[in-house]
């Protein structure tokens, strides 16, 4: 999203990941190690999904 925000165009991140293991250890989003919980993910795609739906249904 960098190269977008240098262009002026805002970008926002969402999702309810936490990852309690490995970020302590240095490792980030994208990094080297890159792992999720297998119930996080669950959650992160129930989340998308409930925001999709809660934008579709909403009247410009």
């Amino acid at each position: 999203m960098a190269y977008l925000r240098a262009h002026g165009i805002d970008c926002f991140g969402i999702g309810p990941m936490i990852d309690s293991e490995d970020a302590p250890q240095g490792f980030g989003a994208h990094s080297d190690q890159e792992r999720i919980l297998e119930e996080a993910l669950f959650a992160f795609t129930r989340f998308n999904y409930d925001v999709v739906l809660s934008l579709a249904a909403t009247k410009p």
